[in-house]
C-alpha cells in the first residue's frame, strides 16, 4: 500500500500546488480565506480519487496519501511560517509557532486524506492490480506540465529578473519568503516558478530512485537516471541565468533565458518518453509477435517527421520570445505551416491504425486524435497571439501574457505527444516484425 500512498500524494500534491497557484496569482486579487476552501475541496477530490482505486484498503491509502500531501506542500507552507515585519517582504526567521503551525498541517493532511478515502471507498469498485510504479511515471509527467506553463508566464511578463538573487529570494531562504496574493505580479511569477521547480524536481528523485529499485531493465534505470540529471541541470541553469542576468533590460543574458526554455520542454518530453517505457502496455508487449500492422510503416514516417518538425518549431519560437526579432517571427509563421502538416498526416494515420492484442494500437489512436486536436489549437493559437499578443518583450496586459503562455504550453504538448505517439509507434513496430526499437548498444535492450 506504500506505493499506492506515494503515488496518489504525489498526484493530489500535483493539483493542490496547482489550484494554490491559480488562486493565489496577484492578477485575480482572492484573499487567502477565499482560496482556502477551494484547496480543501480539491485535496479531498484527490484523496477521495484515491480511496475508490483501493477500496478495501482507503483508509491506509488515504491517510498515507493525504500525509505526503501535506509533507510535500511543506515547500508551500514554508511562506506563512516566516516572520515577516511590518511593511517588509523579506523573512525575519521562523515564527514563534512555525512547529506547531507545520505539525497541525501534517495531521490535517493526514486527516483529509483519511475523510477523502472514506468517501472514494463508497463509489470504488475491487480492480485488477495497478502497475504503481508506471503510473507514478504519469504523476512525474503531469508535475512538469504546469511549471512549463509558470515559466512561459515567466517569459510572457518579463519577470525572470524580479528576484535577483539565487537560490535566495531578496536574501531571505527561498522556503521562507513571504509568498502571497497581494504582492507583485512579477515577483510572484518568478518565486512561484523557483518554488514548482523544487516539486519536480522532488519527483523526478523519487522516480528515478523507485525505477532504480523496482525495475529490472537496465536501460530503463538509466534513462531515469538521466531523466533527473536533466531536470538537476535545469533548475542549476535557471539560476545561472539569475546569477549572470541584469535588472537592465539591456544588458540582460537572453540566450540563457532561451536555453532555459528550451531545455524546459525537451525535458517534459523526456519524462513523458519514461512514462511511455514504464507504462504496463509498454512492458507487456516485450517479447510478443504479430502480423505486421497496415500502414505502421507510413505512421512512422510521419511521427519521425512531426517528432523533429516541432523540435525545430520549438527553437524558432523559443528565438521570438527571448528576441523578438522579424526573422525568427517570420519563421515561426511559416514553419508552423510544415508542423501543422505532419501533424495532421500522423494523426489521422495513427487513428486508421487497428486493434491488436498487445493494446498498443489502442493507445496510438488515442495519441492520433489529441495530435489532431491539439495541433489545430495550436496553430489557432499561434496566430491569436499573432494577431493579438503584443509585439513587444514585455505583456502590455494580463490577458496578453495568458495568450503567449498558453500558445508555449500548448506548443509542450504537442511535443509531449509527438513525443508518446513515435515511442509507441516504435513499440509496435518491434513487435509486429515491422522494424525495432533500438537502444545505442545491445546490452540495453528494451526486450
Amino acid at each position: 500500500m506504500t506505493a499506492a500512498a506515494v503515488t496518489q500524494g504525489f498526484a493530489t500534491a500535483v493539483a493542490v500546488w496547482c489550484a494554490w497557484y491559480i488562486t493565489h496569482i496577484p492578477w485575480l486579487g482572492l484573499s487567502e480565506q477565499a482560496s482556502l476552501p477551494v484547496l480543501i475541496v480539491v485535496w479531498l477530490g484527490m484523496t477521495a480519487w484515491a480511496g475508490s482505486i483501493l477500496p478495501s484498503k482507503w483508509a491506509l491509502v488515504g491517510t498515507g496519501a493525504g500525509l505526503i500531501t501535506a509533507l510535500v506542500g511543506l515547500l508551500l507552507l514554508g511562506s506563512k511560517l516566516a516572520e515577516t515585519p511590518k511593511g517588509s517582504n523579506v523573512s525575519a526567521g521562523l515564527r514563534p509557532d512555525a512547529a506547531l503551525m507545520a505539525a497541525g498541517f501534517v495531521v490535517f493532511g493526514a486527516t483529509a486524506g483519511l475523510l477523502g478515502g472514506g468517501i472514494g471507498s463508497l463509489f470504488g469498485r475491487p480492480g485488477k492490480d495497478v502497475d504503481w510504479l508506471g503510473r507514478f511515471a504519469l504523476v512525474a509527467a503531469a508535475s512538469v506540465a504546469p511549471l512549463v506553463f509558470i515559466g512561459g508566464l515567466v517569459t510572457s511578463t518579463n519577470s525572470g529578473m524580479a528576484v535577483p538573487d539565487w537560490p535566495n529570494t531578496y536574501g531571505s531562504n527561498m522556503f521562507l519568503y513571504p509568498l502571497g496574493p497581494r504582492m507583485s505580479p512579477d515577483v510572484f511569477f518568478e518565486h512561484s516558478h523557483r518554488l514548482f521547480g523544487t516539486l519536480v524536481g522532488l519527483t523526478s528523485l523519487v522516480l528515478m530512485a523507485w525505477t532504480l529499485v523496482a525495475e529490472p531493465r537496465r536501460w530503463v534505470k538509466i534513462f531515469a537516471v538521466v531523466v533527473f540529471l536533466l531536470v538537476a541541470f535545469q533548475g542549476i541553469l535557471g539560476g545561472i541565468r539569475v546569477k549572470m542576468g541584469s535588472t537592465d533590460p539591456h544588458r540582460d543574458l537572453r540566450a540563457f533565458a532561451m536555453a532555459h526554455g528550451i531545455l524546459a520542454q525537451l525535458t517534459f518530453g523526456t519524462v513523458v518518453a519514461l512514462a511511455v517505457f514504464l507504462s504496463p502496455t509498454f512492458k507487456r508487449s516485450a517479447g510478443q509477435r504479430r502480423d505486421e500492422v497496415p500502414g505502421l510503416r507510413r505512421l512512422r514516417f510521419f511521427t519521425t517527421g512531426l517528432l523533429h518538425a516541432t523540435i525545430l518549431q520549438l527553437l524558432l519560437g523559443a528565438s521570438y520570445r527571448h528576441f523578438r526579432d522579424g526573422h525568427s517571427m517570420w519563421s515561426h509563421a511559416g514553419f508552423s505551416i510544415v508542423v501543422l502538416i505532419f501533424a495532421l498526416m500522423a494523426g489521422f494515420a495513427a487513428a486508421a491504425l487497428p486493434e491488436d492484442q498487445t493494446g498498443i494500437g489502442r493507445i496510438i489512436r488515442r495519441c492520433g486524435a489529441a495530435l489532431l486536436v491539439v495541433a489545430v489549437v495550436q496553430f489557432l493559437l499561434g496566430w491569436a497571439t499573432f494577431s493579438l499578443g503584443g509585439k513587444e518583450l514585455t505583456a502590455d496586459s494580463p490577458a496578453q501574457a495568458v495568450l503567449r503562455t498558453c500558445h508555449q504550453a500548448n506548443g509542450a504538448l504537442l511535443l509531449a505527444i509527438a513525443v508518446a505517439t513515435f515511442f509507441w509507434t516504435r513499440r509496435l513496430l518491434a513487435v509486429s516484425g515491422g522494424g525495432a526499437f533500438r537502444p545505442a548498444t545491445p546490452s540495453l535492450s528494451p526486450t
